[in-house]
């Protein structure tokens, strides 16, 4: 049932004009929920790389709290996936 609410969010959040910080913080927390849940998908990774396109259209300087979770999701990628890590 999660697999189809996180395809379902994905292609509802690319139809309507969601803003870029709004879609950010978003995707962080459903990524640091399924970390410490242990229930991380198949989707982390395309979840992941969303991140990295919109992470240079945020200012992560002025909201700490999600600096340091985009922090923790990108080391545990790195953990992860290091294959495929840039």
């Amino acid at each position: 049932m999660g697999y189809i609410k996180e395809t379902a969010d994905i292609v509802k959040d690319s139809l309507k004009g969601v803003s870029n910080k709004k879609k950010f913080k978003k995707i962080i927390d459903n990524m640091i929920f399924a970390i410490e849940t242990n229930t991380v998908s198949e989707y982390f990774g395309y979840k992941f790389k969303i991140l990295e396109d919109l992470a240079p259209l945020i200012n992560l300087n002025k909201d700490k709290d999600y600096s340091e979770k985009y922090k923790k999701v990108k080391l545990y990628y790195k953990k992860q996936y290091k294959n495929n890590f840039k």
